[in-house]
């Protein structure tokens, strides 16, 4: 019986190397930068390669059907493969070809200089059928199957219209990463994810780039070749989801910063095969894989992005919720202690720190109410706040000791205390207990105002200052 798989990916392997190291002057014989080597060993599995590791790096078992040449570049890639955990694989010899190769030479986490070896010619009869014949043999144990095409010669369009057209059959999803112009090559897939610059070019490249022009287009190619959805990768935009029932879907991106887009294609359609392998919706799956390219583009080079990374980005996502959500999960877990406060937390430093550590320690469970940009400018002006609502949320959602924030836009939080009821009102002893908004009110249902000692002297209107006075 063959050794069952959960995702087929079929595509193009590519092995990349790394040569990194430091230049500190120019050539006197070119203008050109001279590169001081220190590490030029660095071997990863790029391509389908990389969407193969990173189905595993999701929990995934996964097959692996690739084409490379008889060289020493196709003996490591296939050592790559034997390393990495839930991954089978067949790797075809095609003594006519070489193994593809991208080189990069890398200094301070900049490319300077990147080189291709490759074939780029179309794969024989008799390699397109071996192809076909061991994808047939792991078809009945796969869930979906992958079509990772780099434009290297692996799919001619027979093979692609064999495979699509079995899949069909046997109620298979097929999901394609397309590197071709031509995307009739593909009709009928369910699923195909090009980037936005790949969707123009195959329809009509003179559009101006807006949601509006990728909505129409990819209306157009489900349309005109069969798909079901379109998913576009729109690099700093997000992702967008379109389908053939009308529906529509915009994800802003999750990328904290950005180093380097290399493979951040391949995460996606894994991670969006990973989550229709669970029996995820495939909206949930394409918030998946957008948390996880977000994390894929922070790093260098092709990355594996593991599924505990992504589920402890949701889980502090999931600390920001809206007022009727955190009443569902009062009612739900029943706590026996709450605590609350509310505050802008602009400019956070160790005074917020402390108080809030402080005041967390004295409940089972912690909410924050964060004051929206509006509410902060009602209160303190146009100038603030400093730092924006989803920035300050983000970043108090990642303390172990703040428990839920939801985000308020009046100007005092009394109507969020009246429907949590809450045991305990948090502020900071520089307020009397008359002060604190929601003191009468918590007294009615058995509750209590706590007032925290604050770290003397901090203060955000006080750094401020300090900044404006260059001191």
């Amino acid at each position: 019986m063959p050794e069952s798989c959960e995702i087929i990916c079929l595509g193009d392997i590519i092995l990349d190397t790394y040569c990194d190291g430091l230049v500190e002057r120019i050539s006197p014989e070119a203008p050109i930068p001279i590169l001081k080597v220190e590490n030029d060993k660095k071997k990863d599995l790029g391509g389908s390669g990389n969407v193969a590791r990173n189905i595993t790096a999701a929990g995934n078992k996964c097959h692996l059907i690739s084409v490379v040449g008889d060289d020493n570049n196709g003996k490591i890639l296939k050592e790559l493969c034997k390393k990495t955990k839930n991954l089978t694989f067949d790797l075809i010899v095609d003594k006519t070809r070489i193994t593809t190769k991208k080189q990069r030479f890398v200094s301070g986490s900049q490319q300077i200089l990147r080189v291709d070896s490759e074939s780029k010619e179309y794969i024989s009869s008799i390699i397109e059928r071996s192809i076909f014949n061991r994808f047939l043999k792991k078809l009945e144990h796969a869930n979906v199957v992958i079509i990772s095409d780099y434009k290297k010669g692996m799919f001619t369009r027979s093979l692609l219209k064999k495979i699509i057209r079995t899949c069909r059959a046997k109620k298979k999803i097929v999901i394609v990463d397309p590197k071709d112009r031509d995307f009739s090559i593909y009709a009928n897939a369910n699923v195909i994810t090009p980037n936005q610059k790949e969707l123009f070019e195959a329809t009509e490249p003179d559009l101006n780039v807006s949601d509006y022009s990728v909505e129409k287009l990819s209306k157009k190619i489900i349309k005109q070749y069969g798909f079901d959805t379109v998913i576009t990768t729109r690099s700093s935009d997000g992702i967008s989801v379109v389908n053939k029932n009308t529906k529509i879907l915009h994800l802003p991106s999750r990328a904290k910063e950005v180093f380097d887009v290399s493979g951040a294609g391949d995460t996606v359609v894994s991670y969006i095969a990973s989550g229709i392998v669970r029996k995820l919706s495939l909206t949930d799956s394409v918030k998946e894989a957008n948390e996880a390219a977000g994390i894929a583009v922070g790093r260098f080079g092709t990355t594996r992005v593991f599924r505990e990374e992504i589920e402890n980005r949701i889980n502090k996502n999931s600390k920001i919720c809206k007022l009727n959500e955190l009443i569902e999960q009062i009612k739900v877990n029943k706590y026996k202690r709450i605590g609350f406060t509310n505050g802008c937390f602009d400019l956070i430093h160790q005074g917020h720190i402390d108080y809030l550590k402080q005041s967390s320690e004295k409940c089972d469970f912690f909410i924050l109410a964060l004051n929206s940009d509006s509410s902060v400018r009602k209160i303190k002006g146009f100038s603030r706040p400093i730092v924006g609502q989803s920035e300050r949320s983000e970043i108090l959602a990642h303390y172990d000791f703040i428990d839920r924030i939801i985000i308020f836009d009046e100007k005092t939080p009394l109507s969020i205390i009246k429907k949590i009821r809450p045991q305990f009102l948090f502020k900071g002893d520089d307020y009397k207990i008359s002060q604190v908004v929601g003191a009468k009110e918590i007294k009615t249902w058995g509750g209590k105002v706590v007032l925290i000692k604050c770290i003397k002297g901090k203060s955000t209107s006080k750094i401020i200052e300090r900044i404006k006075n260059g001191t």
